[in-house]
Formats: structure tokens, C-alpha cells, sequence
């Protein structure tokens, strides 16, 4: 029986495009998503982004998951994540997550209790919306930390969710620049990691 809905976690900066990563590395993810798509004939690609973090935030106007939807025929794109505007009318906005924290005098693990409630709401959020779409199977890219979450999510609403990657990082990383902190000085040579 063919998944409904697949995930795919990863970190942000790689699923925008951001220039933190190498255009190998972007390479390397997007063919991921192509033979995830291929290998479960996937119709939709939502992503947990919005068009306006994908600019204010990671400079970037097109996400790896839409480069693959516009080369793919028949698949369709959507971000399915909450706007910084419709977060801060909720209330679950950084800042406004920040002043209730405070005004409420919560501790730091409450604090942290209070945060993941508010990840879980945008969780349900993305059900909501993915359902209301209804075009099937999809391919979810998210957060890492959201991937097993969103899989039981579906699973609770009678949609077969499978978490194909739960933190996609590509290896190679490199870094930019290196600190050395008992030098002082910024070494802008590149440091591969395996």
C-alpha cells in the first residue's frame, strides 16, 4: 500500500536554497526529492515555508521543492506553513511567544512546554491545510524536528504517512569561515566535513 503523504526533514537553510550550502549540495537534495517523488508518484509537494521567510529570511525567491515541481510535469507546489502575520494574530509568533512567557512568569522548561505547543498548532495547521488541498500522495518538507510528529498526525486522521528522512543533511558540508578562538583570528578557508 502506497503512503499518502511522505516527509521529508531537513534543515531550512538547505530547503530555501540558501547559499550556506553548495549548489552540489542543492543538487544532491533536489535529486533526493526527485526519485522520492518518482518512487511514490507524488502529486503535490507542500513545504513548511512561506513565500516571505523564504526572502526576508534565507534571501532566496524559490525553494529546491518548487525548482522540482516547475521541472516535474504534474506535480504542484504549496507552502503550507503559517505567515509571520497570521502567527503574531494567534499569538505564537517569537516575540509574542517571548512577552506571554514573561508575563506569566514561566520557567525555562514551561517556557519550552509553551513553545512546542505552538509547533504543534502549526502541525495541525499544515494537516488542515494539506487535507483541504486533497490532491494525493504528497511530499511534506519540513523541519527536522517535526517529522515524526506531522508522520503520527496523519496517521491519527486515517492518511498513511511515512517518514522517509527524518534530518536530510548532505554530506560534504563546508564551512565558510573558521574561528579560532585562541588565535583570535577568522580563517576564510574552506573546511570540508565527512
Amino acid at each position: 500500500m502506497k503512503p499518502d503523504i511522505v516527509i521529508i526533514g531537513t534543515g531550512h537553510q538547505l530547503q530555501a536554497g540558501h547559499s550556506a550550502y553548495s549548489v552540489d549540495q542543492h543538487k544532491k537534495f533536489r535529486e533526493l526529492l526527485e526519485q522520492t517523488c518518482e518512487k511514490y508518484g507524488v502529486k503535490l509537494i507542500a513545504e513548511e515555508m512561506t513565500a516571505d521567510v523564504l526572502l526576508s529570511d534565507y534571501g532566496t525567491t524559490e525553494t529546491n521543492g518548487q525548482q522540482v515541481a516547475k521541472r516535474k510535469q504534474g506535480i504542484e507546489h504549496r507552502f503550507i506553513d503559517l505567515s509571520p502575520k497570521e502567527r503574531s494574530q494567534i499569538g505564537i509568533d517569537r516575540y509574542s511567544l517571548h512577552q506571554t512567557g514573561k508575563s506569566a512568569s514561566l520557567s525555562a522548561p514551561q517556557f519550552a512546554a509553551l513553545t512546542r505547543f505552538a509547533g504543534e498548532l502549526r502541525e495541525c495547521i499544515w494537516l488542515t491545510r494539506i487535507l483541504t488541498i486533497n490532491l494525493w500522495p504528497v511530499l511534506l518538507v519540513c523541519g527536522a524536528d517535526h517529522g515524526p510528529r506531522v508522520e503520527h498526525l496523519f496517521n491519527s486522521v486515517g492518511k498513511l504517512a511515512i517518514l522517509e528522512v527524518n534530518d536530510y543533511e548532505p554530506h560534504g558540508t563546508t564551512l565558510s569561515v573558521l574561528v579560532l578562538p585562541w588565535v583570535g583570528e577568522e580563517v576564510a578557508e574552506s573546511l570540508t566535513l565527512l
